[in-house]
């Protein structure tokens, strides 16, 4: 159980470093094409430009207006950060999470609840 468990890391963790070297590639074509300064001139070979973007959505302020519903406002993107999470489990992959004969199922009833927290988050902030 252990192994599989670690074997699951693994595999999100190649597929984490996919999307930040496709994100890497997206950057260096675009600053290509505009001819700019980015990715492909600054920093090592324009990684850290990603890294430095990672730090900067991690360090950004929390601002919470004043004339809002804060549980919906604040719970909205919780909510749909926690379902998208949740759905991973049951989406069929080379190293199942759950063992489940309803995992397709159980994926649409998940997608279908993510559409709550778009309204709640459209309620909250009036």
């Amino acid at each position: 159980m252990l192994l599989l468990v670690l074997i699951y890391l693994l595999f999100i963790l190649i597929l984490l470093l996919m999307v930040a070297f496709l994100v890497l590639l997206e950057r260096k074509v675009l600053g290509l094409v505009q001819i700019r300064k980015g990715p492909n001139i600054v920093g090592v070979y324009g990684i850290v430009q990603t890294v430095v973007d990672g730090v900067k959505l991690i360090l950004k302020n929390l601002m919470v207006l004043i004339n809002v519903r804060k549980f919906f406002f604040l719970m909205a993107p919780i909510l749909s950060f926690i379902l998208s999470l949740v759905n991973w489990c049951f989406i069929p992959t080379p190293f199942i999470l759950v063992n489940s004969e309803y995992g397709i199922l159980i994926t649409l009833v998940i997608s279908s609840l993510l559409v709550y927290s778009t309204l709640w988050a459209g309620w909250g902030s009036n």
